[in-house]
């Protein structure tokens, strides 16, 4: 089981609690579910002789013997449905990562298993009665044993997932590198759709927990996780449908003594229960970005020597000015800008971390000063001195060219070793 949280999450490892929003690829997401539900009805059926209205009707009598009239014949029925689908996963869900808590959750889990395929639904009669006879067509049914009736096989056609309650246990294990491992499950309800013969008939919800344990990769173009997502829920409903009856529903009986025949009765019940077997298994990729948009999303911030938070005033090229605003730095300390697209973090220094290792770096030396006394520092990226006309230093290029890029200020710290802040990320276009 796979889930892949591509570009959109902008390579960052949010500082405190940052929420994204994901939609499945339903391209390369798949479900395979297996399902037993069993109805259990107990009842009586009753032949269809009237003697005004359907004469030549099917008459009914408890035991082996003739009688007179038309008898009620206790029944106790299961009505058995052995579904099993495979099929491709669309829908969305939010996630938000809090890396100073080490936690995450998920929520508003909202899936459709089937996106336009079908599954297979088989639906059995099982019958058990004591003797009785039918008379047009003659024939004794002999009780005491289970007879099983099959119905046929019916299309599902519509599966869902829908989280009904908050994630829990979600935690993310020890930072390595750009890597989180994380485990977290999610309550969710498993419903699908039965088309029997133009009769369309909902099974569940049924209660699942989902749980999924994998792992989250930073990379230069977002994240990629992988990650369990199995779930089962096996139990059973008294009086499911309060107040519900079955009322006068046409059941054709295959004679046996002798065969070849069928006695037409007329069912009538109640739901005394329902109980529900259900085991799903995915394959899920989901496309994410941050909440509210792929601007200022904060980096490297898991090592409490980088001093200084980081933001951009904006992302979007055509106001002609986007700012780099340092604040709550060391002040009076020389500082200036990095910009890159690496995601590897290393230490230079000694001391805090550099985050855009593993390709190329650049130095906006010429717009380097002393952060002020409250702790700022700002440049103006698109009319900065290191890189005129809006570029990119060192690296080359138009800074207004729809990557994810991620910046850091670096700055000296007295006599100590020079430190990193924080880092941003943006979608700068």
């Amino acid at each position: 089981m796979y889930i892949r949280f591509l570009p959109l999450l902008l390579l960052a490892v949010p500082a405190g609690a940052q929420d994204y929003d994901f939609v499945i690829d339903s391209t390369v997401s798949t479900s395979t579910m297996t399902t037993t539900v069993e109805v259990a009805l107990p009842g009586y059926g009753i032949g269809t002789y009237d003697a005004t209205t359907n004469p030549g009707g099917t008459r009914t009598v408890n035991g082996s013997t003739g009688g007179g009239g038309n008898e009620n014949v206790p029944m106790n029925i299961v009505l058995d449905n052995d579904s099993g689908l495979n099929g491709i996963i669309s829908g969305t869900f939010g996630m938000s990562m809090d890396t100073n808590a080490m936690t995450m959750s998920i929520d508003n889990m909202d899936l459709d298993l089937l996106t336009g395929s079908m599954g297979v639904t088989k639906v059995n009669l099982i019958m058990l009665y004591s003797d009785f006879t039918t008379y047009n067509p003659d024939s004794f049914f002999a009780g005491g044993t289970p007879v099983t009736v099959p119905l046929g096989s019916f299309p599902i056609i519509s599966a869902t997932v829908i989280q009904y309650a908050p994630s829990s246990g979600g935690q993310l294990g020890p930072p390595k590198s750009s890597d989180f491992s994380f485990w977290i499950g999610v309550p969710v309800g498993v419903s699908f759709v039965v088309d029997f013969n133009g009769t369309l008939a909902q099974l569940g919800p049924f209660n699942v927990t989902m749980s999924l344990p994998g792992t989250l990769t930073y990379t230069a173009t977002g994240i990629y996780a992988t990650a369990g997502l199995v779930g089962n829920s096996f139990g059973s409903v008294n009086d499911p449908f309060p107040g519900f009856t079955i009322d006068d529903a046409a059941l054709f009986l295959p004679t046996i003594q002798p065969p070849g025949m069928t006695a037409n009765l007329l069912f009538n019940s109640i739901i005394k229960s329902m109980a529900h077997d259900v085991t799903v298994d995915f394959t899920v990729e989901a496309d994410g970005i941050p909440s509210g948009g792929n601007c200022n999303v904060v980096f490297c911030d898991t090592d409490v020597n980088n001093v200084g938070d980081v933001s951009l005033s904006t992302c979007d090229c055509s106001g002609g000015s986007i700012s780099l605003d340092l604040n709550t730095s060391i002040t009076g300390q020389f500082t200036y800008p990095l910009v890159g697209l690496g995601t590897t973090a290393i230490s230079p220094t000694g001391v805090s971390e550099l985050c855009l290792a593993g390709s190329a770096i650049g130095r906006y030396t010429k717009d380097a000063g002393a952060i002020s006394p409250s702790g700022t520092y700002s440049v103006d990226l698109l009319n900065a001195a290191s890189a005129p006309g809006g570029g990119v230093p060192t690296i080359g290029g138009a800074l207004c060219n729809g990557n994810t890029w991620r910046f850091q200020y670096w700055h000296r710290d007295g006599m100590n070793p020079s430190r990193f802040s924080k880092g941003i990320a943006g979608l700068i276009n």
